[in-house]
């Protein structure tokens, strides 16, 4: 499809400094073996929101000027390949963020989730928060057409939470799901739907607590007691809170199972001998999700109905309303906001 425009509105971050600029800026060029499209929805991540203040892992990660957002749902305009895809003009599409080199050790026995050579969409180039965007084909997911449009984009948060779960092996389990952010409800949710006996989430917000009860938690609590909930047989943390991750090793029951997933802002300590010997706990972490097998398994809850998003898309702003959306993701009282440029 030929694009007689030449400019377009974008999130840009252009310094290296808190903020963003909303601005008018050229329509991506298409490079050898991507797609161009036309973004429908983006929503916002707690990545975005780190980004936006600039912290340390900002910081460290993200060359301005650069336009930011990875997570997405788009049409597909143009297509640049000479290699056979089942991509097509017009496919709605999504983009898998972890940008894989094909060529190093894990991504020779497939694990391009945490390739050595990584790039990050919208992070280490430039993303989806603009009304057209450039992805590699080779991070490039069809979309099932029977998957409501505006939950398309949210499907990375719920990819991370479909790992979270599988590796935790939850059927049949108690499980305590540290932090209701997006993923961790999204967590809590794939539990329930992958065989757990009974999921308690833990939050200190109210708003956060409800939605968590509208995607199907047992219970929600503002803070554990171990005497009235007794121990857990798996703790997903996703929260990377200081106190969050304390509670986990706490909540975990002897020769129990705790998912590392949230990121601490801070260098955690941990008492080794009571924890990982005296206690026997088994730590495992989890980083994105398997390309593409933990996005074929959400294909199929999303299709199924086991899982809904859109209870927990709380708020929809156009894409020049960026600042307003930020304000509200930032307060803690929204679940998932999309933008729609």
């Amino acid at each position: 499809m030929s694009i007689k425009r030449t400019k377009m509105l974008a999130v840009l971050k252009e310094r290296k400094a808190p903020g963003v600029n909303i601005k008018m800026v050229p329509l991506p060029k298409l490079q050898k073996e991507e797609v161009l499209v036309k973004v429908i929805y983006a929503s916002i991540c707690g990545t975005d929101i780190g980004i936006y203040d600039w912290n340390a892992w900002a910081a460290g990660h993200i060359k301005p000027p650069q336009i930011i957002g990875h997570e997405m749902v788009g049409k597909v305009m143009n297509i640049n390949t000479s290699s056979k895809t089942d991509i097509k003009i017009g496919d709605l599409v999504s983009s898998e963020t972890h940008i894989f080199c094909l060529n190093c050790y894990q991504c020779q026995i497939k694990n391009y989730h945490i390739c050595e050579n990584m790039k990050l969409f919208g992070i280490g180039r430039n993303g989806s928060f603009a009304e057209y965007a450039t992805i590699p084909l080779r991070t490039t997911w069809k979309n099932d057409a029977k998957i409501p449009v505006e939950t398309m984009s949210v499907q990375e948060p719920l990819g991370n939470a479909v790992n979270v779960v599988t590796k935790a092996r939850v059927k049949g389990k108690k499980v305590l799901v540290m932090g209701l952010g997006p993923t961790g409800l999204c967590a809590g949710a794939v539990a329930k739907a992958y065989g757990a006996k009974e999921v308690v989430g833990v939050n200190r917000r109210e708003y956060r607590r409800r939605l968590a009860m509208k995607m199907g938690f047992d219970w929600v609590v503002e803070k554990v007691d171990p005497q009235e909930y007794g121990t857990f047989d798996v703790v997903l943390e996703m929260s990377g809170n200081r106190l969050g991750i304390q509670i986990a090793l706490d909540a975990a029951r002897i020769a129990g199972k705790i998912i590392a997933f949230g990121i601490p802002k801070e260098n955690i300590n941990i008492d080794w001998g009571k924890y990982m010997i005296n206690k026997e706990l088994a730590i495992e972490s989890v980083f994105g999700r398997m390309i593409w097998d933990t996005w074929k398994d959400t294909t199929k809850l999303l299709v199924s109905g086991k899982i809904d998003l859109r209870k927990i898309i709380t708020h929809r702003f156009k894409l020049s309303e960026f600042e307003k959306a930020m304000e509200i993701m930032k307060s803690g009282e929204a679940g998932k906001i999309l933008l729609e440029p």
